[in-house]
């Protein structure tokens, strides 16, 4: 959902008097007026689903963040399920990546868009609660890495949803999609 600038100052004018008042179970102003002015009207679909007769389809990037954080959400469930034996097992067949799975965040220099989806997912719309206060910047480029191990983990979800397995991530699944993070030329 896109705003006009006037449409942008009416809305931020209607939130601060909406603030004042002091209306309570209604929408949240400040939330409100933060989507509107920082371009991410698509959470307002989120926050409010129903509110609008026909909601925009969500931006891409929006749906490659929650991507990236359902699959991060599998993986540190996966990983914290594993023994120390299966542990020690997903180090070597996944080295770097296998040794600590934990979600990296975004880069905020050069990711700082998505770096944002991911805060207002966690923070503002309390998706992915297991997120919270873990939304860092990574300080390294990572959106490549994980358009490639979520090729490889929604590849391996279908084949579980399909033969009726919704159980976590064994090693060799949890190793394949975090190698997919390597970037072809070092694999």
């Amino acid at each position: 959902m896109e705003f006009t600038n006037q449409q942008k100052l009416i809305i931020t004018m209607l939130s601060d008097i909406h603030a004042e008042l002091k209306i309570a179970d209604s929408l949240d102003p400040d939330f409100v007026r933060r989507a509107v002015c920082e371009g991410q009207g698509w959470a307002l679909n989120w926050k409010y689903p129903g509110m609008f007769e026909d909601p925009a389809e969500d931006p891409e990037n929006v749906k490659f963040v929650a991507n990236v954080l359902d699959m991060w959400s599998m993986l540190e469930d996966s990983f914290k399920e594993l023994n120390a034996e299966q542990r020690a097992e997903l180090a070597v067949a996944a080295d770097p990546f296998g040794e600590d799975v934990q979600f990296p965040g975004f880069d905020g220099n050069n990711e700082y868009e998505l770096l944002a989806i991911a805060r207002i997912f966690v923070n503002d719309l309390e998706r992915w609660s297991e997120f919270t206060g873990r939304i860092n910047n990574s300080h390294m480029r990572v959106t490549d890495g994980y358009q490639r191990m979520f090729e490889v983990f929604d590849g391996i979800r279908n084949d579980k949803i399909q033969s009726h397995d919704f159980g976590l991530l064994n090693v060799e699944q949890l190793a394949q999609v975090l190698n997919g993070r390597r970037h072809p030329s070092n694999v």
